[in-house]
């Protein structure tokens, strides 16, 4: 299996920075935000005031992934998880994740060498072990609503002057996640240091049967600078609405979504704009072609306008579970040739999604629109043809009764001149 790899441009942040700065009760924090059109981030350079989003995890259940007493070899290895709950992440429900000693948790559905396109990450860095300290821990709680997980006391190898990391990450019901920052050192990492990750990505692969050489793609990404990891800073990413939680056809082809071109496909009743975990199954229904025509295309005009509010109502899972591929395929934008290699050294790239359903003008609620202006238009030519109509016949009425009226004047001075001259001695 391989990973298809196309430039894109970066995403444009649209900042909204409240810049009051804050007192021990009144003011409000300093946040800055950025949209990324599947999440909104919000920076927090402090903790907030009346809530850290700090989760206590010596109260409750925490359980450990690894401990002082753990064996070496568990402390380079995955843990998985099921969570309590139905976790919305790039739209879709999931339940099973796995968490990493090194700093991030894996979202996907897909094997293990493609864990690094589909993963939360609060500071997801090879670097980072959990062995270099006696008192380093993982951990993970659950409270039914919400799902922590706490890297504590960990060193970067090599590097362990720096100080320790001690950081958590939390899921929340809603689809919210928060990375929280205990400590870390003021000296991070090097920008220039490759797989160090910090924000969240997500893939699909295009196809039903994977036979190893099916591409990877990883269609989104958000990227979180790392002058974000510091001492007491929070960011929590706000999930948007999707095509995919979209259940009606009037409302995936009507405005309440206005980042996506979702179209609408009747054959396999779902919404989609053509980028999402059963990608692969929208295309083998022919899914591409038939959402541009999409049967609640007629409705009427205040149906089609209709607000949907957005709602995270949980739906089955997918569980679709791809074959594992011992090496995979890695395409690079930069470069004239795939190379083959092995998924422990692979550095992820930005890629760019799939080619959209269609473009702005083809759109379905577009084309309705238009299909209403050209009879809009054709009512008014009409109207404006009959007006000029009334408008000769009136101006050749007027024009014949000039004409007779004038005839008549002739006739009567004709008369009166002769009578005038038969009189004259």
């Amino acid at each position: 299996m391989g990973r298809a790899r196309r430039n894109s441009p970066k995403t444009t942040p649209v900042p909204t920075v409240v810049t009051k700065k804050h007192t021990p009760q009144t003011a409000r924090p300093v946040i800055q935000q950025n949209y990324h059109q599947y999440y909104i981030s919000q920076y927090y350079p402090v903790f907030p005031p009346g809530g850290s989003h700090w989760e206590d995890m010596d109260s409750g259940n925490a359980k450990l992934v690894v401990g002082e007493s753990s064996p070496p070899v568990h402390h380079k290895q995955n843990k998985p998880v099921s969570l309590s709950f139905d976790f919305k992440f790039y739209g879709h429900f999931i339940r099973n994740i796995s968490i990493s000693t090194r700093g991030y948790l894996n979202t996907g559905q897909y094997p293990s060498y493609v864990t690094d396109t589909q993963y939360v990450a609060p500071l997801s860095d090879p670097r980072l072990d959990s062995s270099l300290d006696k008192y380093a821990s993982v951990r993970y709680k659950d409270s039914g609503t919400s799902f922590t997980v706490e890297w504590n006391r960990l060193y970067l190898t090599n590097q362990t002057k720096l100080g320790p990391f001690v950081f958590q990450t939390t899921l929340m019901k809603d689809g919210r996640i928060v990375f929280a920052y205990k400590e870390a050192p003021a000296r991070l990492i090097d920008d220039t240091v490759r797989d160090v990750k910090v924000g969240v990505s997500d893939a699909y692969v295009p196809s039903l049967v994977l036979d190893g050489g099916e591409p990877v793609i990883e269609y989104h990404r958000v990227e979180l600078g790392l002058d974000k990891v510091h001492s007491n800073a929070v960011v929590i990413l706000v999930p948007q609405q999707t095509c995919s939680e979209l259940r009606e056809c009037s409302s995936c082809i009507g405005p309440s979504i206005v980042d996506f071109q979702c179209g609408w496909c009747q054959k396999v009743n779902r919404c989609s704009d053509g980028n999402d975990w059963l990608t692969a199954s929208w295309k083998d229904a022919g899914c591409d072609a038939l959402a541009k025509f999409p049967p609640c295309l007629s409705i009427a005009k205040s149906e089609i306008t209709t607000f949907y509010p957005r709602t995270s109502t949980s739906t089955s899972v997918s569980t679709l579970v791809p074959t594992s591929s011992s090496e995979h395929v890695v395409i690079n934008s930069n470069e004239s040739r795939p190379t083959t290699g092995n998924a422990a050294t692979l550095s992820p790239h930005r890629v760019t999604p799939g080619p959209n359903l269609f473009s702005v003008s083809e759109h379905p609620r577009n084309n309705h629109r238009r299909q209403r202006t050209i009879g809009t238009n054709v009512i008014v030519g009409i109207l404006v043809g009959v007006v000029i109509l009334i408008a000769i016949v009136a101006w050749t009425v007027h024009v014949c009764s000039k004409m007779k009226a004038d005839a008549d004047v002739v006739v009567v001075q004709g008369s009166h001149i002769g009578h005038f001259h038969h009189h004259k001695p």
